[in-house]
């Protein structure tokens, strides 16, 4: 074989890898056909997020939620509006049914594209729940799923870890400093996890979202809080929209379809999703956001 040949078929298999690699990532974005799984999608954010990803050509929406009335309900409302079997409901304590959830859907559909962490409270007085629920739960699933999606593992084909932490990492404030905490923890597990080193060897994809205000149970309408911080988280918010959650939904597909691996994404006052900024700001008592 001849210098020249030599040097064409190398700069061929180069081009080949290439457009390899090109054609995995545009399917990576792409929603149409793949299997998700959404924690804490029996309604709020969960929900929004489900029905959205329907919306856009997902196959199938697993539904992991520990209210079995509203989970029975959400899948029943998404089959009714995207047909038969695109929704299915399983009740899960994600502090404990993870071993358990994983193996039933593994058997089942054999491969998850998707995995959405969102279910979270918002109970600071139980500090331990608290942190196994946002904090704990929320790294274990990740690192289960991507044990099944990873491209260096056999039979593994890449995939997307979306982990909902909140805009309360961008700022410090007095108020709910456990759950502020178990948010950061998120925000710091994704990045790391998404870091472009992980994703060249892994083919898994981690992202963040990070809502900020919305009208749901976890809502600012709904917190608990004493009357003697209610003036001055009432002025820290004063000037914040409380968005829809569907808003969240439909900005969870957008950066889904475009996002980097690693990176993270703000949604709030009823805009579209922008990438999060890397500064903390610490509040003054009655500063406003």
């Amino acid at each position: 074989m001849t210098l020249s040949l030599i040097k064409t078929f190398f700069v061929s298999c180069f081009a080949i890898n290439i457009v390899s690699a090109l054609g995995d990532i545009k399917d990576e974005k792409k929603i149409e056909g793949k299997v998700v799984v959404v924690t804490g999608a029996a309604r709020g954010i969960g929900y929004a997020i489900a029905d959205n990803f329907l919306k856009n050509g997902a196959e199938v929406i697993i539904i992991l939620d520990i209210n079995v009335q509203n989970g029975i309900k959400a899948a029943k409302e998404l089959n009714c509006k995207y047909g038969n079997n695109t929704a299915e409901f399983i009740e899960c304590d994600i502090t404990k049914d993870l071993e358990r959830v994983s193996k039933m859907i593994s058997l089942k559909y054999k491969y998850v594209d998707v995995l959405v962490n969102n279910a979270g409270i918002i109970e600071e007085n139980k500090p331990r729940k608290l942190l196994l629920t946002n904090a704990v739960a929320t790294i274990e699933f990740p690192l289960k799923f991507m044990e099944n999606m990873r491209k260096d593992k056999l039979n593994g084909k890449g995939g997307t870890i979306i982990n909902i932490a909140s805009t309360a990492v961008h700022y410090i404030d007095p108020f709910f400093p456990t759950y502020r905490g178990t948010k950061f923890a998120i925000m710091g597990f994704s990045r790391s996890l998404g870091h472009e080193y992980n994703y060249k060897k892994s083919g898994v994809r981690v992202l963040t979202i990070c809502p900020g205000a919305t009208n749901t149970t976890l809502g600012l309408n709904n917190i608990k809080v004493n009357s003697e911080d209610a003036p001055a988280l009432a002025k820290e918010y004063q000037y914040v929209t409380i968005q829809s959650p569907d808003n969240v939904g439909k900005g969870a597909v957008e950066i889904f379809k475009n996002a980097k691996t690693g990176t993270s994404w703000d949604i709030e006052n009823e805009k579209p999703p922008v990438e999060s900024t890397d500064t903390i700001r610490v509040l003054k008592i009655g500063e406003s956001l």
